[in-house]
Order: C-alpha cells, then structure tokens, then sequence
C-alpha cells in the first residue's frame, strides 16, 4: 500500500453542538447511543487525505422499466437503448387490419404523462416536443402454431428475460424517423416502422412473439418519455395500423414488459458519474493517514492489548470529508441547471462479510441557511463534504486498513438553502425539496481526486479520564 505524508491542523477542544445552534444535538445523539451526555466532544481535523484507490463502476445490466418512464437517445457520453417483448395472436382485429391491405403500415406511438409536464417543479422544456430523429429498429421475431406459446411465453420471469439481452442478435433491422410533434394535448409522439418488418408481420397465422429494439446513438440529446396517464401499465406502448382510407385502427396490445440498456462511452471520461444511472465512484483511504492522526491528537494514548499503540476506545460521532470540486470543468454537464446531491455510502463489515451500507445525514442548519447544503455539485463555492461517519467509526472501532466509501449523484435539489432533507407540508402546501426527476448530466471527480482532501472528525471519548 503507497504510503503518503500527512499534515496535521487540529481544532481546540469543542463541547458545544456540532450540528445545530444548541447542546441538545450532542447530547441527544450520546444518550440516544447509550453514552453520558456528558462526555466531552473533540472536533480536529486530519489534512493532506489522498485515495489510495479509486475505480469508477459502471452498471450495464438491462433494467427493467417498471415506473411511469423510460429513455431513448444520448446524453453525456451514456447512449439509452429501449427493448420491449411484445406478443400477440393473429385472430386480433390489429393482425386482421394489417393485412387487409397491400398499402398497410405499422406505427409506434409514444406519450408523454401530461400532468407530470404540468408540475411548476419539472423543467417542461428539458425534453423538447419539437424534434426528430433517427432511430435504428432491430426485431427478433418468432412465430408459433401451438396453443400454449402464449402461455409459455408469459412464464418467462423478467429476470431471465433481462439476461437474454446482454448477448440479444437481431433477425433484422432497418431505419425509422421518430417524428416528435405535438399531435392531441401535446401527448403523442410516434415512428413509423420499417416496411420489412409489418411484411413479417402479415405472414402470421396463429401466434407471434415480437421483441424490438430501438437505438439512437446519434441523437443530440436524451428523451424521456411517460406512460399513458390512463393506463395501469405504464409506460404504454401500442402498434398503430393504417390501410388505405382508414386513418386508424385498433392498436395492438402493449408490450407485456420492456427495459433500458445503457451504453458507456467509457474513454470520454474515466473519473466520471452519470445521473440517473447506477454508476458508482468506490474511494480508498488507507487508515494510516488517520489512526496515527487520532494518536497524535490525544498524545498519552493508552495502548490496546494488540500492542500498535492505537486506543480504539473512542466514538466517532461525526466524519466529514471535504474535497475540491469544479462544475465549470469541461466533462460536467448539468441538463436542469440545479445543484444535484451527492450521496455516500461506507463499506463495513457484516456477518464476515463486506457490505455497503448508505450514510445517513446530519443536518448543520447554520451553516445551511447561509450557504447551503455542503454535499452539493453545480453549486455555490468551490468544495464538496461528505458525511462518512459509519464508516469512521468502524475503521476506528476495528483498527481497518482503509475508510472504503462508495459516491454516487442522487437527485437534483429545488431549495438548496432550506434546512431540511424531505420534502414537507407547510401551510397546507407541499414543500418540494428534491426535484423528483433525475438529471441525467455528469460529473467528473478529477480535480477533487487530484487534490488533497480534509477529513475533520468528532470524536467522544470514552475514556474514564475524559468525565
């Protein structure tokens, strides 16, 4: 393990609160832990942090679409692709209009879940309504004439189903339009779909088992697109046909699921994460630039029976690792223009087994009120804290090698000065803290990697001396 230096700069003694504007919030969380309230609280802090580690993790497993939206198109480097399993018989009144006529053609419509649009809190024009673009459709098409392949079909779990597309080859594919136009209500956009595949269609005489996939790779942006707000299964999907004089007829049966594949273009940037995506930033620190800190501090450090001279006998009440951020850097690209949270999680042991447990967070009301939430990008100043207080303590209580935390981008934030972590009631209205949309931007964690970090602790000792 590459050892490193350290600086130390530490704080006087501190008894006052360390999250809010008065004693109780120390005094609270030691009784609340089974400690005398009275313990004194240290607060210092251990400069010149650098990761001994860092990997970036991307998440390309399909995932199911199974809320109210899904995605097509491109955005910071992360391609969305679309995959639904449709199936259906051929005595439908859709089969039975398809083939009525030589001139018949297949359509896909698309809706947009209108009341969401309408939301003060959702930006309406970050998915425009006036676009097209191309789209690359890819089918697999099966067809049967025994009585239970429907029914066969519908055993398949999602899970199996979701595994079949990593290595999914294509019986054909072709070039389609997705023609976006505001249509009824501004709710409708739809894609023709290739000639070769509604001939395909036509040849059905009992029962068909369609999977499609749609890829956009060289769209300019991410569409996000909704379920039909009068639908249960959302999003809704339907096959459109036309035939001769007849403008519409009746739409095939939606799809019985469909899912996202996310596509990285890893080489773009290599430190980067992703809203809304599963991407995940895993940070070493190695314990010896913070053990012998914690020594250094408390100076007549009584030993333990291990013998390495460190006192695990203290409680971490609070951790806090501070970096340098730059949203202006070139690979950051935030679509809503709101300051977005970042969470954390520790990695701690459990059962003798390693786990990733999310860290909670503390409020400091004070500080946010004048300058905001500090775990925060695309936001005021020029640093970034995270509150990784689980993790410290079970690095302090068991003597770890490293504090091993796991970064990911969470939500974009609506009232980024508001002392609070939810969303709430006040005078009867709803208090929107969180953006209840991803933004799907990116950020790169270069610069606060590059740089040294400070890690500032509150500590309680447990020590007889200290009371």
């Amino acid at each position: 393990m590459k050892k490193f230096g350290l600086l130390f700069a530490f704080a006087a003694l501190l008894t006052s609160c360390i999250f809010d504007s008065d004693d109780a919030g120390v005094s609270s969380w030691l009784s609340d832990h089974g400690m005398p309230d009275s313990y004194k609280v240290h607060v210092f802090d251990i400069e010149n942090i650098k990761p001994s580690s860092v990997e970036v993790g991307y998440d390309t497993a399909p995932r199911l679409i199974d809320s109210a939206e899904f995605y097509l198109g491109k955005s910071a480097g992360v391609t969305y692709d679309m995959y639904m399993d449709i199936a259906f018989s051929a005595d439908t009144t859709f089969i039975k209009n398809l083939k009525a006529s030589d001139s018949s053609r297949t359509m896909m419509n698309f809706f947009w879940y209108k009341k969401l649009y309408a939301n003060k809190n959702f930006p309406k024009g970050s998915f425009p309504l006036e676009e097209n673009m191309s789209v690359q459709v890819s089918w697999k098409l099966d067809f049967s004439e025994k009585k239970k392949f429907l029914d066969s079909l519908s055993k398949v779990s999602d899970s199996v189903w979701l595994e079949s597309l990593s290595d999914w080859e294509p019986d054909g594919s072709g070039e389609a339009v997705f023609e976006i136009s505001k249509g009824k209500n501004d709710s409708v956009a739809f894609m023709n779909l290739p000639a070769e595949l509604t001939e395909k269609l036509k040849d059905l005489t009992y029962a068909a088992h369609l999977q499609l996939k749609l890829s956009a790779p060289s769209a300019e942006r991410l569409y996000c697109f909704f379920g039909n707000e009068s639908s249960t299964y959302t999003p809704r999907f339907g096959y459109v046909v036309y035939a001769d004089s007849i403008d519409y007829l009746n739409p095939a049966p939606p799809p019985y699921r469909a899912a996202n594949v996310l596509v990285y273009d890893e080489a773009e940037c290599e430190t980067c994460l992703h809203g809304g995506t599963r991407d995940s930033l895993v940070i070493s620190i190695p314990s010896e630039q913070i053990l012998p800190a914690i020594q250094k501090f408390y100076e007549e450090y009584p030993l333990d029976n291990k013998g390495n001279g460190y006192d695990v006998r203290q409680t971490v009440v609070l951790a806090q690792l501070t970096m340098a951020r730059d949203d202006a850097a070139s690979n950051n690209v935030s679509e809503f223009g709101l300051p977005i949270q970042v969470v954390v999680g520790s990695y701690v042991d459990s059962a003798d087994t390693e786990v990733r447990r999310m860290e909670s967070y503390r409020l400091n009301k004070e500080r946010i009120l004048e300058d905001g939430h500090q775990n925060l990008i695309f936001h005021e100043g020029d640093s970034l804290s995270l509150q990784v207080t689980g993790g410290l303590r079970e690095l302090v209580n068991l003597e770890k090698d490293s504090l091993k935390i796991v970064v990911k981008m969470g939500y974009p934030f609506l009232q980024e000065k508001d002392s609070t972590y939810a969303d709430y009631i006040s005078n009867g209205d709803t208090n929107y803290v969180f953006m209840g949309q991803f933004d799907h931007g990116r950020y790169d964690f270069a610069k606060s990697l590059e740089n040294p970090m400070t890690l500032k602790l509150w500590m309680s000792s447990k020590r007889k001396e200290e009371n």
